[in-house]
């Protein structure tokens, strides 16, 4: 858990206590700690339109390593880590270029 917190700051996400007015809300599956990502297998298009994006993760579904949930993927899904950020242009970071600005995950 600690791991996954850490790393989840690290690629610029958050987490929250309950889902902020105006925030889309979505469920993962399970976390790797690793890298922060969460599987979610309900990916509309507002996942990655919104510009504030909160997952519900449950807290006895987090991995240490990516090979290690390998097997759990059954269904078609993404893997998300934080908010999308890119430094193309002239050098300078910019958030929410190729999805949310803002990544917060909730336990549950």
């Amino acid at each position: 858990m600690d791991e996954f917190i850490k790393n989840l700051k690290l690629a610029g996400g958050e987490i929250l206590e309950k889902t902020p007015e105006g925030w889309y809300e979505t469920t993962a599956l399970f976390g790797v700690a690793e890298n922060a990502a969460v599987w979610v297998e309900k990916y509309e298009k507002e996942l990655f339109l919104s510009e504030n994006v909160a997952i519900k993760l449950p807290k006895n579904e987090i991995y240490e390593k990516m090979t290690d949930v390998m097997e759990k993927i059954q269904k078609p899904g993404v893997f998300i880590s934080g908010p999308s950020k890119t430094a193309d242009v002239e050098s300078f970071l910019v958030f929410g270029a190729h999805g949310p600005k803002r990544v917060g995950i909730i336990f549950v």
